[in-house]
Order: structure tokens, then C-alpha cells, then sequence
């Protein structure tokens, strides 16, 4: 077989375990892996090849194996969610050569698309997307963390803002020190102060030992105050002294320390509608909203759920329990269809649930639909479903047409004039 296989071209390289194989692919440009299972075949040497198989899903996978050994249900299920291929002894060379040849060309063709891919998919920042409001998102992220003054970072729940807020960080002169978070809405009202502010011992019963504090953590870093609307009304004022003068005076202390840290809150909140019923701090609002950053809700960036569904699919390939080579055609038009009141998060536990429950090698609108039906939110009338509808096709098109405006009218079999109108409409930049 080695003989035949090196005539026919190919180089072999053999590896005795998994962490050799690791090492082999990270020094070579391997695209395909030929696993031998030895007969009579262990379970242990079994488990050992299935390790590495499952381990290195980017190879395309063939196995050689003994025709009695598929009596075996486990590796039966191995075959069918891991390898490409399969050949039984005796060995035919030429069989081989050609499935090995024919898994190579898929593993170059998934390869190449994989690198597309990462850089689309990649955006700026650790975020996914490249609609026109992601744009005008990572404009903002760059200007913002050029300065050092309070930022608020509001959107819906699950549009990514504690992700913004690190990308603000990590593109500022603070990068190097702690980003320290501190989710308002988890903590009691009575241990918010001394969370933030640090706590001497005593001061109260169980106060055992003293603590300095997230801020003081922070110190030279940036502290994000996660869902900031969720903050008792007491604990506003002492951010709000502390926002003025950066000192901090730990609970039950008198001594003061000057703390330089740079503050971001977020919220899903609308604050001036919290001020509005008493639950929020006019002053305190007005310090923290100095610059202001909005993430855009899923239902504004259509033409990005392609690329965050497959994102989701790559980071999740591991936990599943068998190899996906991305969507159908029907599936992304049915995310594309989708409302998602959840935004990006929802999405994200979208396809991961079809991922683990779908028997084929790709994800359809079938494993899809089996989690929940086309919603279509309460507060939704037919004219809000109707535009939601027409930008989303407008901007699909447009994406799919790489921002060609004749292409597109043609397409929808309108003029230019009357595209242009309707993209004007509903707020559409050229991709």
C-alpha cells in the first residue's frame, strides 16, 4: 500500500500518536489523514484513533479496517460522523488512491474556503460582521477609545456590548492593564458599594477581612458596569462622587485613594426613561453618556447572519457530536427569515442546538424549524412584518451582488431610480 500510495505521488507521514499527529500538522500542509486499525483491533487502539480523528476534524478522514470489525456499533457511529471513507482489507491500492485523491481535493476546497471565510467572517475587533451599521460600529470603537472619558454602551439584550466594551479597551492606551466587569443586575443592592468601593473589616457583620474593591482592581485598567440601569438608586450616588473626583473610600473606611481607571457602563435599558420614574440619576446619566455607543440589533444587520451563523457553527465543531460542513441554501434563508428578539445570542444558541440534533453533514431548515416555528413578535403589525422584510431582501441582494446597483434592480426588476429610493427608504448603504 506505502509503495503504491508514494508512486501515485503522495508523501506519508506517520504518526504513533495524537499529540505527533498535532505536531505533524502544524508543521506540514496536511489536508487529508489515513487511519490503519490494526486487526484484530483493541479497544484501546480503537479509542486512540478515534481521539485523534475527532481532535484533527479539519483533516478529511479515510480508514482502513477490517470488514468484521463494522459489527462494532461504536465504531459503525464513528464511520458515519467522522470519516470520509473507508476501506476494508485486503487493501486495493488503486481503490485507495482514488478516495484518498477524492477526500484531498474536498479537504483543499474546504481548506481554501475556511481561510475565505475567517477573513470575512473576522470583521474588526473580535466581531462578526460587515453590514453598513457594523461599520459605522468599528468607527466608533476607534474613535472612542482614542479619548478617555466615560462611554455608555446601549442595545438590546444580546448585541454584544460587553464585547464592544473590550474592544474599546483593547484598542485604547489601556490595553495592557485589567478590564475588570461587574454585572449590576447580579449583585444586591446591598453589597453593590462594597463590591465597587472595597470594604474594611468589620465594618459590618461578615465583613471578616477587607477587600479592595473592583475599581481598585481596575486601577490603570477600564471598569465596565455591566447593565448600569440595574443599579440600586444609593449605590448611583457613590458612583457618581466617585466618577467626579476618582476616589475611592472603601465601606467603613476613612481614608480615600485615588484610583485611575477609565469607566464604560452598559445597559439594554432606555436611562432617560428611567430617570423619567425616579429609578435613575439625571446627573449621574449625564455624566456617564458623554460619548455614547449603540449596538445594532440582529433585525438591522440581516446580511451579517450568514457569517455569525457559520462563526457560531466553526467555534462550536468541537462539542458536536459529528462533523458539519455549514448550512444549506433553505437554512440560511430560514435564519435569514427570523425576527431574533434574542439577537446574537439567540442566533448562537440557534445553530448550536441544530448542530447537535442534525443527522446529516450539513445544518437545513428542517433541523431548524424542529426547534421552534417563524415567529413573528406580538407588537408586530403586517406593515412593520412587510418592511422588515423588503430591507432584509434589499440587503441580501446587494451583499450578494457585492454592492452592484444594476445587478440588484435587474433582479428585483425595478429601475435604478426606484432601487435607489427604497434603499433611501430604509437606510441602506452600498456594501
Amino acid at each position: 500500500m506505502v509503495s503504491a500510495l508514494v508512486e501515485g505521488g503522495w508523501n506519508l507521514i506517520d504518526a504513533d500518536s495524537t499529540a505527533d499527529a498535532r505536531k505533524l500538522c502544524e508543521r506540514h500542509d496536511i489536508l487529508a489523514g489515513l487511519a490503519l486499525m490494526p486487526r484484530p483491533l483493541s479497544n484501546d487502539d480503537f479509542q486512540r484513533i478515534r481521539r485523534t480523528v475527532v481532535e484533527l476534524r479539519d483533516l478529511e478522514w479515510l480508514a482502513v479496517l477490517a470488514r468484521e470489525e463494522l459489527a462494532r456499533p461504536d465504531l459503525r457511529r464513528f464511520a458515519v460522523s467522522e470519516l470520509r471513507d473507508y476501506q476494508a482489507y485486503p487493501i486495493d491500492p488503486l481503490r485507495l488512491t482514488i478516495a484518498l485523491g477524492h477526500a484531498w481535493g474536498l479537504a483543499a476546497l474546504a481548506d481554501a474556503e475556511r481561510r475565505a471565510r475567517a477573513n470575512f467572517i473576522a470583521g474588526r475587533f473580535g466581531l462578526v460582521g460587515t453590514s453598513a451599521s457594523m461599520r459605522r460600529l468599528y468607527a466608533q470603537i476607534d474613535r472612542v477609545a482614542q479619548s478617555d472619558l466615560p462611554v455608555l454602551v446601549s442595545g438590546e439584550t444580546g448585541t454584544g456590548k460587553e464585547l464592544v466594551a473590550r474592544a474599546i479597551h483593547a484598542q485604547s492606551i489601556r490595553a495592557a492593564a485589567p478590564f475588570v466587569a461587574l454585572n449590576c443586575a447580579a449583585i444586591p443592592a446591598s453589597l453593590v458599594q462594597s463590591e465597587l468601593f472595597g470594604v474594611t473589616k468589620g465594618a459590618y457583620t461578615g465583613a471578616s477581612v477587607s477587600n479592595g474593591g473592583l475599581i481598585r482592581t481596575a486601577d490603570g485598567g477600564t471598569l465596565l458596569l455591566d447593565e448600569i440601569g440595574e443599579m440600586h438608586i444609593e449605590a448611583q450616588a457613590s458612583l457618581l462622587r466617585f466618577l467626579e473626583d476618582k476616589i475611592v473610600t472603601p465601606v467603613g473606611g476613612r481614608n480615600g485613594r485615588k484610583v485611575d481607571v477609565a469607566v464604560i457602563a452598559s445597559t439594554n435599558r432606555d436611562l432617560h426613561e428611567e430617570v423619567h420614574h425616579g429609578r435613575f440619576r439625571k446627573d449621574l446619566l449625564y455624566r456617564l453618556e458623554v460619548v455614547t455607543v449603540r449596538t445594532p440589533p440582529l433585525r438591522d444587520r440581516p446580511s451579517d447572519i450568514d457569517a455569525l451563523a457559520r462563526h457560531f457553527l466553526m467555534g462550536a465543531a468541537s462539542s458536536l457530536p459529528r462533523r458539519l460542513h455549514g448550512f444549506t441554501d433553505d437554512a440560511l434563508d430560514w435564519l435569514r427569515a427570523q425576527s431574533w428578539p434574542g439577537n446574537v445570542r439567540e442566533l448562537r444558541s440557534c445553530v448550536i442546538q441544530a448542530g447537535l440534533q442534525s443527522r446529516g453533514h450539513q445544518i437545513t431548515a428542517k433541523d431548524l424549524a424542529s426547534l421552534r416555528p417563524l415567529p413573528i413578535a406580538p407588537e408586530q403589525s403586517l406593515s412593520d412584518v412587510v418592511k422588515m422584510t423588503e430591507k432584509a431582501t434589499l440587503q441580501q441582494l446587494l451583499t450578494r451582488n457585492r454592492g452592484n446597483v444594476s445587478k440588484t434592480a435587474r433582479d428585483l426588476k425595478v429601475s435604478r431610480m426606484t432601487l435607489y429610493r427604497l434603499m433611501a427608504r430604509h437606510d441602506i448603504a452600498r456594501p
